[in-house]
């Protein structure tokens, strides 16, 4: 058979294997082909509706819809062909006081991209869209560049322009298998040849499942049947040479736009959802469409003719019911794949003709380049840790489809599947009244209720929990806290050359001293963060690494991938069988010593060190780190010892005046000491612009980052984290609202909660650099609103440290 060679294989020909083959072909990758079973978009991007809008809830997301906007138009000029581009605007509408909100929230998306959109009443509404029945209707968001493409003219057009710049496409050849080679490429068998790739890129829509286990993979995804309804023509758009408005609208679980002159309604049912191919999406399904299912859309359907009562005389066409992938949490799959330097994946798109061109865009620049304009973080598909499995999987997507629709409130918790993972001491806590969110598939206690059934309420207000969390703050500011933080990676990095690979790796210099404990970041080669780890020394080699739960299993991966072939490193991952306790507070040493045959004074157990002791009998890691500011301890242990260094620490703790406390408390009491999150730490900015350069030991070590690093920190940073104080009344910063200086957008806040123990709103943000002084005055927008915020030089709590060091 004839054997080919490429540098770049992608496996499928939708809008996200097309628009990647064409943007690594544009970032100078143009040895690159792409195979394809049958006709170009003959998958799921044939009969997408192909809307693309502005209204979504970050800036990441709105980056990458307005790129693919952007890119369609572009290389719709530049190949001569059509994309039908309808710039029609949209108006997603709010019937409650809570999409309200969402709507207020996303006008920061707007300010930091400089998209035009605007808030309208009902009044408005009608006057864009006559047809429209307002009642009900709170208000609209506006985002006048919205439209939608033909997929298969944006397909066609990423097409035309790859093949130009030397991209090859080859159409009705089906891959049918892999074999990675003695190198580390993979030879790739086809229909037709056989094909070495260095790198191979699943963009197999639904069938990415069964194409990633030939790579050893669970693909994350499953494919969920989706309506869409053409009706006859109407005569009152026949009548117009405007093209109305498209409305999104949660009240019917769908959208409505035009289409020609006829009316294009879409659903998503929020209940009993089909989905379909969970054991493989057959290989000779070509352009597959599935019989409408009146009776389960019939409700919703009555909904959408309520609301444009225009249509509801009017006969239906056309049925498009067809399959769409879809993942657990909503979010796609590009990145890189589990387990593979040379594998990558885009796929899980339920957005396609929107997320395309954008986020393949993405993925090309970090094959290309190692990194990213913009983070990748909510779309790699290592945040899906090792316990999903295909039950996970199908339940989950499901769940996705039918909240489609839902207003993502922060914090909006998904009850299916849960819980999947739970630390030793899950019951215990829940029954002193945990009310539990889920965390990269863990169960992480977010604050303690004090009467039972109480509802864990979301809102970008101040919920009925705001007052508890206070108590709960309390207690750490003058008794003592404690927090189940077993959901957070853990590793073990051991053997003769550990000492010298986290050196390579770590801007700080690693502990030299046995039960010496440092803050380390991981850098990429251009100096942008990759994680945040502490890192503990321990005899004979051993060190404890701690980080991010969302992490686990890419920085697992970071870590394997740089042991040189030479060197003797094993890496653990603790993830699944360790757990960790946090002790906080004034009194904790108090507490302690009550479990404890050691000296726990300054002295003998100093700040930032760690001893291998017994807790209550049973052996631990004791760490004197504190994440809230005030004098701690953290605890890691087997799962099998986590319930008596709890229940010690309880049990004696109770005169002291302990109390649980839940991730709400955490991050109040962090905000208050100025800590860092991963949100502050953006693998799109490095260590000078979040004004962690304490952190970063230029030695004469050789580590990933240095001089991308110094030579920034020469030319000048374009941003800077700044410390804020924010006049607010019901609603804290959460992250992503624009910050104003004398009118202009100026940068963005990254996290922010109120500071209980000094009554004060909080926040971090990126402005420029000039305006990172302290006293300089903002104005934040929090939902709609512009409050008055300005720059602390210092920690607003204890900004000595001297209680932490108690």
């Amino acid at each position: 058979m004839t054997v080919r060679q490429t540098r770049v294989l992608v496996i499928g020909g939708g809008i996200m294997g097309v628009a990647t083959l064409y943007n690594l072909a544009a970032n100078g990758w143009t040895d690159v082909m792409l195979c394809e079973k049958a006709e170009l978009t003959s998958g799921s991007t044939w009969h997408a509706a192909g809307q693309i809008t502005h209204a979504v809830g970050s800036r990441t997301m709105g980056w990458i819809n307005n790129y693919s906007i952007n890119l369609y138009k572009k290389l719709e000029k530049e190949t001569g062909l059509s994309i039908s581009w309808h710039e029609c605007g949209g108006l997603r509408v709010a019937n409650t006081d809570l999409e309200v909100d969402w709507l207020k929230s996303i006008l920061n998306v707007g300010e930091l991209l400089d998209l035009p959109m605007e808030l309208v009443g009902p009044e408005k509404i009608k006057k864009l869209n006559p047809f429209y029945n307002t009642k009900g209707i709170k208000a609209a968001l506006h985002t006048k560049a919205d439209g939608h493409v033909d997929p298969s003219g944006a397909t066609q057009v990423c097409a035309a322009a790859a093949r130009k710049l030397g991209a090859t496409i080859d159409r009705f050849n089906r891959v049918i298998g892999v074999v990675q080679r003695e190198g580390g490429d993979w030879l790739v068998h086809t229909e037709k040849y056989d094909v070495i790739a260095e790198h191979v890129v699943i963009a197999a829509g639904s069938y990415a499942n069964q194409v990633g286990k030939w790579f050893g993979l669970t693909v994350p995804s499953c494919s969920v049947l989706h309506h869409y309804l053409v009706t006859e023509t109407v005569p009152e758009f026949a009548e117009r040479s405007e093209e109305i408005p498209i409305m999104r609208d949660n009240s019917m679980g769908g959208y409505i736009r035009q289409e020609q002159k006829s009316a294009l309604i879409g659903i998503y049912e929020n209940k009993n959802s089909t989905e379909v191919w969970t054991d493989g999406a057959p290989w000779d399904s070509v352009n597959e469409l599935f019989e409408a299912d009146y009776d389960g859309i019939g409700d919703y359907l009555e909904r959408a003719m309520d609301r444009i009562p225009i249509v509801s005389e009017l006969g239906i066409k056309r049925v498009v019911r067809g399959a769409i992938t879809h993942t657990p949490d909503g979010g796609m799959l590009v990145g890189p794949a589990p387990g593979h330097d040379n594998v990558w994946m885009a796929c899980g798109s339920s957005i396609g003709l929107a997320w395309g061109g954008g986020a393949t865009k993405c993925l090309a620049d970090l094959m290309v380049h190692g990194e990213t304009e913009i983070s990748m973080r909510a779309m790699d598909p290592r945040r899906f840790g090792n316990w999903i499995d295909e039950d996970y999987i199908v339940k989950k997507t499901k769940e996705d489809f039918e909240i489609r629709h839902n207003t993502p409130v922060p914090g909006m918790q998904r009850p299916l599947c849960r819980p999947t993972n739970r630390s030793p001491i899950h019951d215990r806590l829940a029954s002193k009244g945990a009310v539990f969110g889920d965390i990269s598939g863990w169960e992480r206690p977010r604050w303690f209720a004090d009467r039972e059934n109480v509802e864990d309420v979301n809102g970008w207000r101040r919920q009925t929990w705001f007052d508890q969390v206070g108590k709960e703050h309390t207690a750490v500011r003058e008794a003592a806290g404690i927090i189940d933080l077993t959901a957070f990676s853990q590793f073990i990095v051991s053997g003769r050359d550990a000492a010298e690979l986290l050196n390579r790796l770590s801007a700080n210099k690693v502990p030299t001293g046995i039960g010496r404990v440092s803050l380390a970041h991981m850098l990429t080669e251009k100096g942008n963060f990759e994680t945040e780890m502490t890192i503990t020394r321990l005899p004979g080699d051993r060190f404890l690494l701690g980080s991010a739960i969302a992490g686990e299993i890419k920085d697992k991966e970071w870590l394997e991938r740089h042991i040189k072939p030479d060197q003797k490193v094993t890496v653990e991952n603790l993830t699944g069988s360790w757990g960790m306790l946090a002790l906080s507070g004034p009194k904790s040493r108090d507490i302690l010593n009550h479990g404890v045959d050691i000296d726990l004074s300054n002295a003998k157990f100093k700040w930032l060190s760690a001893q291998e002791i017994k807790v209550f009998g049973v052996e631990c890691i004791a760490l004197r780190v504190s994440f809230t500011g005030e004098l701690g301890w953290e605890f890691h242990a087997p799962h099998e010892n986590i319930a008596a260094i709890y229940d010690g620490l309880m049990e004696t703790g109770h005169d002291y005046g302990l109390k649980d406390i839940g991730s709400h408390a955490f991050n109040s009491l962090r905000m208050e000491k100025a800590y860092r999150a991963s949100a502050e730490l953006s693998p799109e900015i490095g260590m000078y612009e979040a004004d962690m350069d304490r952190f970063f030991i230029p030695d004469n070590r050789r580590f990933i980052g240095r001089e991308a690093t110094l030579e920034r920190s020469e030319k000048g940073i374009t941003s800077k984290l700044v410390y804020l104080a924010v006049d607010v009344a019901d609603a804290d910063c959460i992250g992503g609202e624009a910050i104003f200086h004398n009118g202009s957008v100026v940068g963005q806040t990254t996290s922010g909660g109120y500071g209980y123990s000094m009554g004060a709103g909080l926040a971090f943000g990126f402005v420029k650099p000039d305006l990172a002084t302290s006293g300089v005055n903002f104005e934040i927008q929090i939902l709609g609103k512009k409050h008055k915020a300005r720059v602390l030089a210092d920690p607003i709590y204890d900004p000595s440290s001297a209680r932490l060091r108690s």
